[in-house]
């Protein structure tokens, strides 16, 4: 029942989320939505903030499991799940800054870097350097994109941001084992 009352409330937040800055969502707002206490929220989460890192933290754990041998389409995957609520992380872009947004989805794209050298290759026999060197790339290059996409009227349509991934995934396909 526990997990069922969080995403419930999960739910709820983004709802809000996709309509508003998460800045101006308070708990009052997310329990009255779902019909809950305070406590209740508070039983679970420690702000409206953790609300949406539970959800990504959850999701990214979901296409790790998903993604299976083939890790490499999980950051892709990532970059999908943007795509999907794109108001929701815009919203939490302008609400966290730019430093916090970008430090946080550059530690789930690297969760997503390493796993897929770990599934491909013996991470031992990998320099530090090297795999400091191709974190870095696809950290960058990953975020760059989704910062863009986030920030650039060009790329309203979640269509828009898929085919472009799409396009990325054809181009940078089998890079990584290179």
């Amino acid at each position: 029942m526990s997990q069922h009352t969080k995403r419930i409330l999960t739910e709820c937040a983004m709802r809000l989320a996709e309509k508003k800055p998460i800045n101006k969502i308070t708990v009052r707002e997310i329990v009255a939505e779902c019909e809950m206490t305070r406590n209740t929220f508070y039983y679970h989460f420690h702000d409206i903030y953790d609300v949406f890192k539970c959800y990504i933290d959850d999701k990214t754990e979901e296409l790790i499991r998903q993604a299976g041998q083939n890790v490499e389409s999980g950051m892709f995957a990532f970059m999908e799940l943007c795509a999907q609520h794109k108001k929701v992380f815009l919203n939490l872009y302008r609400s966290v800054g730019h430093e916090a947004f970008s430090k946080f989805a550059m530690a789930k794209l690297e969760q997503f870097i390493i796993l897929s050298i770990e599934k491909e290759y013996d991470i031992n026999k990998i320099s530090k350097l090297d795999l400091e060197i191709i974190c870095v790339f696809y950290e960058e290059a990953m975020l760059g994109i989704l910062l863009r996409w986030l920030r650039d009227r060009s790329f309203d349509d979640r269509d828009d941001m898929m085919n472009y991934l799409e396009r990325i995934r054809v181009l940078f396909e089998g890079q990584l084992k290179q």
